[in-house]
């Protein structure tokens, strides 16, 4: 791998995937140029098998890519390929100026997911057309509130942990058990200091989501009070908004126009101080998402909480890191 490409990942590999799966791959292509694709092994076909969590990773890693390559002044642009749904989602060729864009490395680098509790507090009609205004016309942005949301939430979160497939994928990414001094720590998945959880959480939840055990719960209403125990992070007079699409068929292209949006959207978001926690389970649950759909009247593509977090988070880990 060349020196440039290196630098470019390690910064452009900040973007956000679901359960931080960061399936993006990137080879050099022709000319100066690269091409984008995602490594299989790193999808969710249970839990997003329409692939849009998968098109708006790769659309906000598109962004941070060309955010990283404006940074190190190698001019790039995006072309999407000709049929993304089969690995050709993009090239970035050479360009006659670098990337336009209000961010740099130290934005891509600074951006938070925080799964922890936040501040009581609204988001200011000023912010909200701001982190509107990122998207430029490929998604919408609807804002409602906390406990409007929470009772789809807690919906969604009981049907993951009644699904012994979902549970499955989940427990795939889960990096919970501690990593003896001297090995390598996981750069990638959901660690417990990522979901906010204490010690003793942590060992929990490892604990019952084994599969025997996990079997033998499932039975006797593990889900419910699984689902019972983040079912407070809603319960506060705070923030949450939904990407909505603008219309028509969406398809790859516009999910990964949508990706870019978002990506630019928690920047600007970040700048002001404020973090995000995705809640992608309730588009994942097709009750959940009609409900939400009938509640934003559109079509939802993501759905997240916004605000200012009690407790920075932690920098979540990166294979380029």
């Amino acid at each position: 791998m060349s020196t440039q490409l290196a630098e470019l990942l390690r910064s452009a590999g900040r973007a956000p995937s679901a359960h931080n799966t960061q399936p993006w791959t990137v080879t050099p292509s022709g000319a100066l140029g690269y091409a984008l694709s995602w490594d299989a092994e790193r999808e969710l076909p249970v839990g997003d098998p329409t692939r849009r969590d998968l098109f708006l990773a790769l659309g906000a890693f598109a962004e941070a890519f060309l955010i990283a390559s404006a940074a190190l002044e190698v001019p790039l642009r995006v072309e999407w390929g000709a049929a993304p749904e089969q690995g050709e989602v993009a090239r970035f060729v050479r360009a006659d100026e670098c990337y336009p864009t209000l961010f740099g490395a130290a934005d891509l680098a600074g951006r938070r997911s925080a799964r922890g509790a936040y501040a009581p507090g609204t988001l200011p009609d000023s912010l909200l057309a701001e982190a509107t205004a990122a998207f430029a016309g490929s998604a919408g942005l609807w804002r409602g509130g906390t406990r409007a949301l929470a009772p789809l939430s807690d919906k969604a979160d009981r049907r993951l942990f009644a699904d012994p497939a979902l549970v499955a994928e989940l427990r795939d990414w889960l990096r919970l058990r501690p990593v003896p001094a001297g090995r390598p720590q996981p750069r990638d998945g959901l660690t417990g200091r990522a979901l906010a959880l204490s010690r003793f959480e942590e060992r929990a939840l490892h604990a019952v989501l084994r599969p025997a055990v996990y079997r033998v719960l499932r039975r006797v209403g593990l889900a419910r009070g699984l689902a019972a125990a983040s079912r407070g992070l809603l319960r506060y007079d705070g923030s949450v908004l939904v990407v909505t699409a603008p219309g028509g068929t969406v398809g790859p292209v516009e999910l990964l126009e949508a990706g870019r949006g978002l990506l630019r959207c928690w920047l600007t978001l970040a700048r002001h101080g404020y973090a995000t926690h995705p809640l992608s389970q309730v588009i994942d649950c097709a009750r959940t998402a009609g409900e939400l759909a009938g509640m934003v009247e559109a079509v939802p593509l993501a759905v997240f909480r916004v605000g200012r977090p009690v407790v920075e988070p932690v920098r979540s880990a990166r294979l380029t890191d």
